[in-house]
C-alpha cells in the first residue's frame, strides 16, 4: 500500500484528480492526501481558511483520505501570498480540521542551515534554497505553528522531514509530551540523517519512546514538485531514498552514504548509523502508526464528485491563467481523467 501526498502543480493547479485516478486504478492500495487550492491565496487571501474547508469537504466526498500542505515551505511562501498560519484568515480551516479529527501531513520550515549563507549546502544553494532576511524566517513560522496548536491542541498533524528538528531532540520531544496528536515523517532532509546518525544512542532513546509518533517516508517523486519540467520519477533516486530509510530504520551497522551532488545526499559522504530498531517497533513506523491514525482502507473514489472537481479546476486554471501570465493553462490533466472515469466500467 502507498500514500500520495499531493502538492499543487503551477500550470494545472491541482493534481488531485490525477492521483484519485491512480487510486481508482489500484482499489484498496492507495490513499491520497489532497493538496489545498492553492488559487485561493490569490483570489481570497484574508479568509483562505472559510474557501478551505468548503474545499476540502468537497475533495474528502471525492475520494481523499486526507490534506498535504507543502504552505510551510519558504521557497513556496515565497512564490505565493500565504497568509501568515496564526491569522484569522486560516482559524475555519484549522477548527474544522480539529473538529472532525482531518489528518494533515505538513512540511513546515527546511533545514535550519538553510538560512545561513556559510553553511548551506551547495546543492541547496543551487535550487534556489537560501532564505535571506526576505524569506520568512524559521523560528518565526515554528512560532506560527505553534500559536496554532495552543489554539486546536487536538489537530491530526504529521510534521514532514522530523519537522526539521532532528538536531533538536529534546525540543521535539517536549511537543510530543504536550499535544499528543502531532506527529513526525522519516523522509530524507538528508541533514537528517546525518544529525540523528551523530547521536546514535539519543536517537535509539528517542525512537523507542515515541515509537507511536513517528512514521515512515520516502518523498519519491518530490524532485517534480520543484521542477515545472519534471519528466517522471527517477527510478534510481527512488530507490536509493526507499534504502536510507529502511536501512536507518532496521539495521544496527555503518553504511558509508555516497554523495551523488544532487538532490538526496548533496556534496559530501556520510555515515549511516542505523538504529537497528526492534521489529515490533519497525512494524509500527513503517505502517501501523499510519493505518491507526488515518484508516485501515483507503476511502473509495466517487467517479462523479472527481469529475465535477476537474471541471472546476479548469474553470480555475483559466482564471489563474489571466491573473498571472506566467501561467499557461494546461487542462490536459484534467480532461484525461474525466475520460477515464466517464468510459470505466463500474
Amino acid at each position: 500500500m502507498a500514500n500520495l501526498v499531493i502538492t499543487p502543480h503551477r500550470q494545472r493547479i491541482s493534481s488531485v484528480p490525477e492521483a484519485l485516478m491512480v487510486k481508482d486504478l489500484n482499489p484498496g492500495k492507495i490513499f491520497v492526501f489532497g493538496s489545498l487550492d492553492v488559487a485561493q491565496y490569490f483570489m481570497h487571501n484574508n479568509s483562505v481558511g472559510r474557501h478551505f474547508v468548503k474545499y476540502v469537504k468537497n475533495i474528502l466526498a471525492c475520494g481523499c483520505d486526507g490534506i498535504k500542505m507543502i504552505e510551510g515551505k519558504p521557497d513556496i511562501r515565497r512564490k505565493v501570498p500565504i497568509p501568515d498560519f496564526d491569522l484569522e484568515a486560516w482559524e475555519p480551516f484549522w477548527a474544522y480540521a480539529e473538529k472532525i479529527g482531518l489528518p494533515i501531513i505538513w512540511h513546515v520550515n527546511d533545514p535550519e542551515e538553510f538560512w545561513n549563507i556559510d553553511l548551506i549546502p551547495t546543492w541547496a544553494k543551487n535550487q534556489g534554497w537560501y532564505y535571506g532576511k526576505e524569506t520568512i524566517n524559521n523560528e518565526t513560522q515554528y512560532t506560527q505553528v505553534l500559536h496554532v496548536l495552543e489554539r486546536h491542541p487536538n489537530l491530526k498533524i504529521i510534521f514532514a522531514h522530523f519537522f526539521f528538528m532532528s538536531a533538536q531532540l529534546p525540543r521535539l520531544a517536549a511537543l510530543f509530551e504536550k499535544y499528543p496528536n502531532i506527529r513526525v515523517d522519516l523522509t530524507p532532509g538528508i541533514e537528517m540523517y546525518v544529525n540523528l546518525s551523530k547521536t546514535k544512542e539519543a536517537s535509539v532513546a528517542f525512537f523507542q519512546k515515541y515509537q507511536d509518533r513517528i512514521l515512515y517516508g520516502t518523498d519519491i517523486g518530490a524532485r517534480c514538485v520543484i521542477a515545472d519540467d519534471c519528466q517522471g520519477i527517477n527510478l534510481t533516486e527512488s530507490a536509493n531514498r526507499a534504502a536510507i530509510v529502511r536501512d536507518f530504520i532496521t539495521k544496527s551497522d555503518e553504511v558509508v552514504i555516497k554523495a551523488d551532488g544532487n538532490f538526496l545526499i548533496g556534496m559530501d559522504d556520510f555515515t549511516l548509523r542505523g538504529l537497528g530498531l526492534s521489529t515490533p517497533i519497525q512494524k509500527k513506523i513503517f505502517f501501523e502508526n499510519f493505518i491507526n491514525l488515518v484508516s485501515e482502507k483507503p476511502k473509495v473514489v466517487v467517479p462523479r464528485l472527481v469529475i465535477n472537481e476537474c471541471r472546476r479546476i479548469k474553470f480555475m486554471i483559466n482564471i489563474m491563467s489571466m491573473i498571472n501570465k506566467e501561467i499557461v493553462a494546461d487542462y490536459s490533466a484534467a480532461n484525461t481523467v474525466i475520460r477515464y472515469f466517464k468510459t470505466r466500467k463500474s
